[in-house]
């Protein structure tokens, strides 16, 4: 990175909330973690202190093996107590510059401190249905003040930050757009499991936002019109919440005898097997803050199918890709039948450049160093 310590006469002390790094490889942990690999190093103009009120998951430990990491597992509170009793405490002790939220909330009181924010969405205003009721009001009482007392908010897509201006006007000169990044996987392996070949693949938490409902819906009313359909259907995820019944055909491989195939929590090495062998990614999300996997799915030069909302076409191309209304069957039904009349391979090489993660941990940087210089004009 260009960016250099003796660029400051002071070295800032940066609070980061690592709790996403609690829960194994999610979106929201990979983007941080990815991002966070990058910026603690032994040339990095800032210093960063790390903490959690969980242990962080074993797939993590080499960001907590760096020797220029401090890491703080500070009490066990639940997450908003922990947030606005806890971290107050040690932002004092640790005497820090700055607090980095990356669960789109800060603090009620942080001293002195700047603040820095990660919005990965707008879910409790844009998609409410979306999340559970406890998160809902957590989101819907303290995100306007998080938004409002934030000096810097990273927003994960012009779409997320589109939404915050819809929210609050007034925010833009705050707002600054960063893009996940992508990285080829270093190793394949095949699943356990005996999967079928040239077939479909998604990804996602078994969650109603994800709307893997539908997709399944449309590919069976689809089977049941053409029971000659090439395309095998292949879902790769965690359990979530609200899909009881969606897991238990999944996990009891109930659907197997109709095309559908399901695999748990993958690891790294077998999801870049299965993005790697898919004839098709298909990404049925009702609402995303940006949608990685898509990402990872153009990496691999894959044709995609997606939901027809604003933030994918940040990523797609409407004469390359298909897409279809999130919650209309017969749409789905629609997209997936053109597959088989359609060039599965993209016809030009897919340029990386501007999704690399060094790119994402550099803006983040930037945007921290400029945020500590322009301390004075906003804290006056």
């Amino acid at each position: 990175m260009p960016i250099q310590t003796n660029e400051l006469k002071y070295k800032p002390r940066v609070g980061v909330d690592v709790r996403p790094l609690a829960y194994g490889i999610t979106g929201n942990s990979r983007y941080l973690a990815e991002v966070l690999r990058r910026l603690i190093r032994n040339d990095s103009p800032l210093e960063y202190y790390l903490y959690s009120n969980k242990p962080i998951h074993t797939v993590f430990y080499d960001i907590l093996s760096n020797p220029n990491s401090r890491f703080f597992m500070t009490g066990k509170f639940p997450g908003i107590v922990w947030l606005n009793c806890t971290v107050p405490r040690r932002i004092r002790k640790d005497r820090l510059d700055i607090f980095w939220g990356t669960l789109q909330l800060l603090p009620l009181i942080c001293g002195g401190a700047l603040t820095a924010v990660n919005y990965h969405d707008l879910n409790f205003r844009a998609a409410p249905k979306t999340m559970t009721t406890a998160n809902f009001w957590q989101h819907k009482i303290l995100s306007p003040k998080t938004l409002n007392r934030a000096d810097l908010i990273f927003c994960l897509s012009e779409n997320t930050r589109q939404d915050i201006l819809k929210f609050k006007s007034n925010l833009n000169p705050k707002l600054k757009v960063v893009y996940p990044g992508v990285e080829s996987f270093p190793s394949f392996q095949k699943p356990l499991q005996k999967l079928p070949e040239n077939f479909l693949f998604t990804i996602g938490t078994l969650e109603p936002r994800k709307n893997l409902n539908t997709l399944i819906n449309a590919y069976l009313k689809l089977k049941e019109q053409n029971s000659f359909y090439p395309f095998p259907f292949v879902i790769a995820g965690r359990l979530g919440w609200k899909s009881e019944g969606l897991t238990k055909l999944l996990k009891e491989g109930n659907l197997e005898s109709q095309g559908i195939f399901f695999v748990e929590n993958p690891t790294d090495e077998v999801l870049a097997w299965l993005y790697q062998k898919c004839s098709a990614f298909l990404f049925p999300s009702t609402h995303e803050g940006f949608g990685l996997p898509l990402i990872e799915a153009l990496r691999e030069g894959k044709i995609c199918v997606a939901s027809d909302i604003p933030v994918f076409h940040e990523i797609l191309e409407r004469d390359v890709d298909l897409f279809a209304e999130p919650l209309n069957v017969d749409s789905w039904v629609s997209s997936l039948l053109q597959l088989p009349n359609k060039k599965l391979k993209r016809s030009s090489v897919w340029d990386t450049s501007q999704w690399s993660w060094d790119q994402t941990a550099k803006k983040i940087e930037e945007g921290l160093i400029d945020l500590w210089k322009h301390r004075k004009e906003l804290h006056r």
